[in-house]
C-alpha cells in the first residue's frame, strides 16, 4: 500500500499509473484521496443508509439477504440443472 502523503499526489498518481490506470482514472483516484483526506466525505447515518435500503427494496435491487440479481441468477442456475426425473 502506498502512502499517500509521504510521496505526494504527482508520484501517487505515477504509481497508479505502473499499476495499470489510466491518466484520467489516476488523476480521478489522487483527487478522491485528497477529499476524503481534508473531511469532505462522512459516515452515512443509519437513517441515511434505511432509506437506500428502502429505494433499494423498491426498485427491486433487493430482496432479503442478498441482491435480487444475485438471487435471480442463482435461481435461473439451480433452474437450468433441474433434472426431471424424481429421486428413488
Amino acid at each position: 500500500m502506498m502512502d499517500f502523503w509521504s510521496m505526494g499526489p504527482t508520484a501517487a498518481a505515477l504509481a497508479l499509473r505502473a499499476r495499470g490506470f489510466s491518466l484520467r482514472e489516476a488523476q480521478r483516484l489522487v483527487a478522491l484521496k485528497v477529499r476524503h483526506e481534508r473531511g469532505e466525505f462522512r459516515e452515512i447515518t443509519p437513517h441515511a443508509r434505511l432509506l437506500f435500503l428502502r429505494w433499494l427494496v423498491e426498485h427491486g435491487y433487493f430482496d432479503g439477504d442478498l441482491p435480487v440479481l444475485t438471487v435471480r441468477a442463482e435461481r435461473r442456475e439451480y433452474a437450468g440443472h433441474r433434472t426431471t426425473q424424481r429421486p428413488d
